[in-house]
């Protein structure tokens, strides 16, 4: 069944207990938790399970496994509740077990797809993407996909005439940032730097 609030599908499956449109509705509203990351987000599979110990004793458990793309993210929560299976105490397993998961995919998103910045002063590599002679500026494109603004002045050990798109230099970041933004305070060619 899938979620019109996510726009992504969710298959919710049960095991070893009764279907229960009480516990899918809970698990449908919990997952718009997941809202925000629908861009990312390609599938949700949520498995609901009741392990009967006993006639007296039964473990809960909710399972949800986000798919994102190369990766599966898992969340989970367990436990006992109090009364019957499909009393309100279980919608805390779900609950917990969503907000487990969301705080997984945070992780992962901020992880794989928000663009890092480089520490100020630390020594890196990047690649020249565009260059004005003329004004004496250019830009870098960082390892982590960030873009810099460099002055010839910040050109070391040549002259920024030299320097093509494409090749590859050190760079440091400088402690405030130019009126484009972040800067390069220092930039060299790297020996043999050519993409």
């Amino acid at each position: 069944m899938a979620s019109e609030a996510l726009d992504i599908p969710i298959e919710i499956a049960f095991h070893n207990m009764e279907h229960s449109d009480h516990i899918e509705q809970q698990v449908h509203r919990q997952a718009k938790k997941l809202e925000r990351f629908k861009d990312t987000i390609i599938g949700v599979r949520v498995a609901v399970e009741a392990d009967h110990k006993g006639s007296q004793s039964t473990d809960f458990s909710v399972k949800v496994e986000v798919k994102v793309p190369k990766s599966l993210i898992v969340g989970q929560s367990h436990g006992r509740p109090h009364t019957a299976v499909n009393n309100a105490d279980a919608y805390g397993f779900i609950r917990d077990a969503f907000d487990n998961t969301v705080r997984r995919v945070e992780s992962y998103i901020k992880k794989h797809f928000e663009p890092t910045k480089t520490p100020v002063g630390e020594k890196r590599q990047a690649r020249v993407t565009r260059l004005d002679t003329e004004r004496g500026t250019g830009m870098l494109e960082t390892e982590t996909g960030q873009s810099l603004f460099f002055q010839a002045g910040a050109v070391k050990g040549e002259d920024i005439g030299s320097l093509a798109v494409g090749t590859i230099v050190s760079y440091t970041v400088a402690k405030a940032e130019g009126a484009y933004g972040p800067e390069a305070e220092t930039v060299t060619r790297v020996v043999g730097g050519r993409s």
